[in-house]
């Protein structure tokens, strides 16, 4: 009689953490699974990490708050040569929304290097994508990511292996039985906070104070930017409430409004006005507002339009309006279809202004153009609300004092960014909506495509002379 096979059982440890020292190759600030637990429940960030044999194999980065979750491999050197990262974008799935690896020329090089070989993949919600393969140059190139490897369940909190495709994580590339380390009282986490942070996108600059006459500005190491005062540019009319920003010369049908309204009615536009100190130029447009409410903000948004995800950016990205013809503007956008016909027949400002008005009587509207900063581009609309919540300004944010840094005696502002994410009712399922294994090996046929037609795109072209 033939004896039964035995199943070969891969014991992975458990490590609850602050985040990974890249320096000393190894968990920092350990926690206890409890400690761990409660930080899962309440939405604050922790780290996991999974280690075969005091070998580290995986690592997580969980802030269900950001609706985040980020996955590395290791490699043999102790180094993450390998990123997901997943979204929550509804109850109970995870989108992934990119992947990246690095290759290494030696095994002494450190990680995530700045030169040498890197694949991305981003994905998009409806499964189109983008790959990016660098190896001395930019190759891109498009994907489609079916549902079943760009979607998994958000697991029940230590149920890792949901996530993890067993053969990264033991030798045998069975069973996996994951056991939890309890760290010593000397080495766990004493409050230090976390190693890491979840992608954030743009962060505002200075906003309001850009139109507060004799404010002072460091923009680099050694210009200062003066603001003057703020340029009246008229009222903007209104009737829907839906505020649309975007390039005079260029809005048409296609171009949706911001998603948050106001109550129809006219509403004042300023224009912020600068000179570089003890410089001729005058300067740039360094922003436009459409004030709301005359109250103080406390808090700012990115303004987004339908179909826009604030979850889905990365870190210092944006959602803007593009231009084109070195030109802004704000209307209603009821009034996208007739205004941009007007301004092409008589574009530019009014002698000696900052800003110029096309009206459309037949409908109402009117749009308030201003230039574009730098020109053209693409640029964020910053929504600020007041202690209530209601809207105070849309201001749109010509980026050229962006990271200047307000001197004395102006204070910086305290008003808070606040990431708006939808509400989501937690939902979680134990049984992925695809097995990692095969999304392993999907991307590893994505790369393997790239790199083939890179080769034969490259051999063409020596071919060529």
């Amino acid at each position: 009689m033939a004896a039964e096979a035995v199943e070969t059982v891969d014991v992975v440890e458990v490590l609850y953490c602050e985040g990974w020292d890249p320096a000393a190759r190894a968990a920092s600030a350990p926690m206890t699974e409890g400690e761990a637990r409660r930080r899962d429940e309440m939405g604050e960030p922790y780290a996991v990490l999974l280690s075969h044999q005091g070998r580290p194999k995986a690592l997580f980065h969980v802030d269900w708050r950001h609706a985040y979750l980020g996955l590395f491999f290791f490699d043999a050197h102790g180094r993450r040569t390998v990123e997901y990262v997943y979204r929550q974008l509804e109850p109970g799935r995870l989108h992934m929304s990119r992947f990246r690896q690095w290759g290494h020329t030696s095994d002494s090089e450190p990680e995530f290097p700045e030169r040498g070989v890197r694949f991305e993949l981003t994905v998009r919600p409806d499964g189109r994508g983008r790959r990016i393969l660098n190896a001395g140059g930019a190759l891109h190139v498009g994907a489609d990511v079916p549902a079943e490897h760009r979607t998994v369940a958000k697991a029940e909190f230590g149920a890792w292996t949901t996530y993890v495709d067993a053969r990264i994580l033991g030798p045998s590339g069975g069973s996996v039985a994951l056991v939890s380390v309890q760290p010593s009282e000397e080495g766990r986490a004493s409050g230090a906070g976390a190693s890491w942070s979840a992608p954030r996108p743009l962060e505002p600059g200075p906003l309001e104070e850009l139109f507060v006459s004799g404010t002072r500005l460091t923009c680099g190491e050694d210009r200062i930017a003066v603001i003057g005062e703020p340029a009246p540019a008229g009222l903007l009319h209104l009737p829907t409430g839906s505020v649309l920003a975007g390039d005079p010369g260029t809005v048409n049908s296609s171009d949706l409004a911001f998603t948050i309204t106001v109550p129809p009615g006219d509403y004042p536009v300023l224009v912020s006005t600068m000179r570089w100190e003890h410089e001729e130029w005058d300067g740039e447009t360094p922003a436009a507002m459409l004030r709301i409410l005359d109250e103080p903000t406390v808090s700012w948004e990115l303004a987004l339009r339908p179909e826009q995800d604030a979850r889905l950016l990365g870190p210092g990205e944006f959602y803007g309006f593009g231009v084109d013809t070195g030109t802004a503007c704000f209307m209603d956008a009821s009034g996208r279809n007739t205004l941009p016909q007007l301004y092409e027949q008589e574009p530019g400002f009014e002698a000696d202004s900052h800003s110029g008005m096309r009206s459309d009587p037949a409908s109402g509207t009117n749009l308030i153009a201003f230039m574009s900063g730098f020109g053209d581009g693409s640029y964020p609309v910053w929504i600020g609300r007041d202690a209530a919540g209601a809207v105070t300004c849309f201001i749109a944010d010509m980026l050229v004092l962006h990271g200047a840094e307000p001197q004395p005696p102006t204070v910086s502002s305290t008003a808070a960014h606040v990431l708006t994410f939808p509400a989501l009712i937690d939902d979680r399922r134990e049984a992925p909506f695809t097995d990692p294994a095969a999304t392993s090996e999907f991307i590893a046929e994505l790369i393997a495509d790239i790199v083939s037609f890179r080769r034969e795109r490259d051999a063409v072209r020596a071919a060529r002379g």
